[in-house]
């Protein structure tokens, strides 16, 4: 079996930790506005890699307090400079930590998040049980992920077709999923969540993002990520340095057609770990 760091797409280097970061904040309008703490005192992010989504957490819920975990200690390191005043404040904790093993007691957070991590997990179910664990009764999980098979192109660009189906061929390969967020609220259901709601979160531009700036920053940003998995790609001989020419050259003309469409597909669930359990009496 592979292990985390080889199942992983993308890079731990300085410039994907920066793109991550640039990333909590750009996907904010779509992914965040359904994810409601208000009321929640602690709250666990598995998976935290460098602190970006938990920058946006802090501001958006002043009163609640944050745990970060994850299992890279370089993203830790990042994220630890990265929040380093919320750290200072006591607002954030971080540790090192395996999803499948939380180091923490049953009923220890009233709300827990986890963002593009499963599609990397072997076990998606064992890490959702696991959160389920250190949830209090009537504690609240959101998790957002994937659907790549959902990303949608128009006028049809060939290249990023083409490219798209190797990034993705090759995840599954190394044991990730890139279709997992449509299986949200499936996966919640077999972990032992109740009340759960299932979201839409895609981002899209059409021909509503008319400023021309503005649509090239929404296109450099999906071609950073999608380009986050070329060394792995160019390593394992998938693509060429000829490909990515061509899947630049594809995101330049979506940006510059006024009436062109893309979609990034993305998927939310949300669940409640039940007050009683199938014991209680």
């Amino acid at each position: 079996m592979n292990t985390s760091s080889e199942r992983y797409i993308h890079s731990f280097e300085p410039d994907e930790q920066a793109r991550l970061i640039r990333q909590g904040g750009f996907l904010e309008p779509w992914i965040q506005p359904t994810v409601d703490f208000s009321g929640c005192a602690s709250v666990l992010e598995v998976g935290c890699g460098v602190g970006a989504q938990l920058q946006v957490l802090l501001r958006r819920f002043p009163d609640s307090r944050f745990t970060g975990i994850d299992a890279s200690a370089t993203q830790l390191e990042r994220a630890r400079g990265f929040l380093s005043e919320a750290v200072a404040a006591g607002r954030v904790e971080l540790t090192q930590a395996s999803a499948f093993c939380l180091p923490f007691p049953d009923a220890s957070f009233d709300g827990a998040c986890i963002y593009w991590v499963l599609e990397h997990l072997p076990d998606h179910v064992g890490a959702l049980r696991e959160v389920l664990r250190v949830l209090k009764p009537g504690g609240v999980l959101y998790c957002t992920e994937v659907f790549n098979s959902g990303l949608y192109a128009h006028p049809p660009q060939p290249a990023l077709a083409s490219y798209w189906r190797a990034f993705n061929t090759l995840q599954e390969e190394l044991g990730g999923d890139p279709d997992v967020g449509v299986r949200l609220a499936a996966l919640f259901e077999r972990a032992g969540f109740e009340r759960i709601a299932f979201y839409d979160v895609s981002a899209q531009m059409d021909a509503r993002l008319s400023e021309m700036a503005a649509r090239h920053d929404f296109v450099d940003f999906w071609q950073t990520l999608l380009l986050s998995g070329a060394p792995k790609l160019q390593q394992h001989g998938r693509i060429t340095a000829s490909d990515i020419d061509a899947l630049k050259t594809a995101f330049t003309t979506l940006a510059e057609t006024p009436q062109a469409i893309f979609r990034y597909a993305a998927m939310q669930a949300r669940g409640y770990k039940p007050v009683q359990t199938e014991h209680a009496s």
